[in-house]
């Protein structure tokens, strides 16, 4: 089972956002037992970012992790443009192992094609069992899948991800899946996933708290808590 943990996401306060504090929280959660790293890279004011010498400063500092690193390509980053998230992902130079691409946004298939030219992973972005149909008729060659349900319901996310994952089990998917869940959902999602063989993340962009309802302090805490539940 991998572990993954998600330092910031979008979330405003709280959160690792220069790429020293990404480095730092990259390590401890390493430590902690993470084997791979999914970032959201900001600017000099503390914005979400693709522009290629933020990403370039971010990798390198999350490289001194010594894991596998991902990054977001989230539509809502360029403001829903597609043409502007294409000539961001096109300027990289430092780049990622992987980065997650949502089945669910305009310009996918495009972006695809740009991050397969940078020679770099993809993690895809199956928000619901509609999303995994439209990525296995695509024949995109992905690394991972991401099953995300996206409702802080903890029943209605564990429904969701077994639609997806049967969804996926029909179309004779063999691709690696990682699951992971939304705030309160997110425990929910990532116990039902465990025994099922599913790889995991968890880390503040998804959940704030531990399982006992605590506030987590960081991520390292977050990854603690999981590697002690699951394995």
């Amino acid at each position: 089972m991998v572990l993954q943990a998600c330092l910031n996401g979008d979330r405003t306060s709280g959160v690792p956002r220069s790429p020293q504090e990404l480095g730092a929280e990259a390590r401890a959660c390493v430590a902690a037992g993470a084997q791979s790293i999914h970032a959201h890279p900001r600017d000099g004011d503390g914005h979400e970012t693709l522009d290629g010498a933020h990403i370039a400063a971010a990798v390198r500092e999350l490289r001194t992790c010594g894991v596998e690193i991902s990054l977001s390509t989230g539509l809502w980053i360029t403001a829903g443009d597609v043409d502007a998230r294409l000539r961001a992902v096109r300027g990289w130079t430092d780049v990622p192992d992987l980065v997650s691409l949502n089945l669910s946004e305009e310009g996918w298939h495009e972006l695809a094609g740009v991050l397969t030219g940078h020679g770099i992973g993809i993690e895809a972005g199956v928000w619901t069992a509609a999303d995994a149909e439209r990525l296995l008729a695509s024949g995109l060659d992905v690394r991972r899948i991401l099953v995300e349900p996206r409702t802080e319901s903890s029943a209605e996310a564990v429904a969701i991800a077994d639609e997806i994952d049967l969804a996926l089990d029909e179309g004779g998917s063999t691709v690696r899946r990682l699951h992971h869940g939304v705030g309160p959902a997110t425990w929910a999602v990532l116990d039902a996933a465990v025994p099922r063989g599913h790889d995991i993340r968890v880390g503040l962009e998804d959940v704030t708290t531990l399982p006992d309802g605590r506030r987590a302090p960081d991520n390292a805490a977050l990854v603690v808590e999981a590697v002690l539940r699951y394995r």
